[in-house]
């Protein structure tokens, strides 16, 4: 139980910070967490039976979560998505291994499945703590990429 108010404990200060210093990616990445977590404790079995099995809605909101975070790390203006997407693949790719394995110990599955989410939220903390530094000395800076390539621009006219 101690673990599991730990983490919540971590989630929340990660999200709230995100909330109030973070910018568009950080803000969406936060709500994406919350939201995985309520519904993972929503659809979670007894802790009896937790790791003893591929439990088919976490591998299915993992995957959805995965997703959500590509298309974030996608269009962000931001580097640490992409790390935060990379712990989500491995994630899924744990669910994959305990089902191709089904005789895995149950602790190496927890292993895998709860570790990176801890990873997550301290890449989240991160993020948004450079992104509030970087605001501070250089002012606001775009939180998403265009998505048509600007013309680069030197310092010339052209010829012609």
């Amino acid at each position: 139980m101690t673990p599991l108010l730990i983490f919540l404990g971590l989630l929340l200060a990660a999200c709230l910070f995100a909330w109030w210093r973070g910018g568009g990616p950080e803000r969406a990445v936060a709500a994406l967490f919350f939201l995985a977590w309520l519904v993972s404790f929503l659809i979670h079995k007894p802790l009896a039976s937790h790791y003893h099995g591929v439990e088919i809605p976490m591998v299915v909101m993992d995957m959805l979560l995965l997703v959500a975070l590509l298309a974030i790390s996608r269009r962000a203006n931001r580097v640490w998505p992409v790390v935060a997407t990379s712990l989500q693949a491995l994630i899924v790719l744990a669910h994959v291994a305990r089902a191709l394995n089904p005789f895995q110990f149950p602790y190496v599955y927890m292993v895998m499945v709860v570790i990176w989410p801890i990873v997550q939220l301290f890449v989240l903390i991160a993020g948004t703590a450079l992104h509030w530094r970087r605001t501070v000395t250089l002012g606001a800076e775009p939180s998403w990429t265009s998505s048509s390539p600007s013309p680069v621009r030197t310092g010339t006219p052209p010829a012609g």
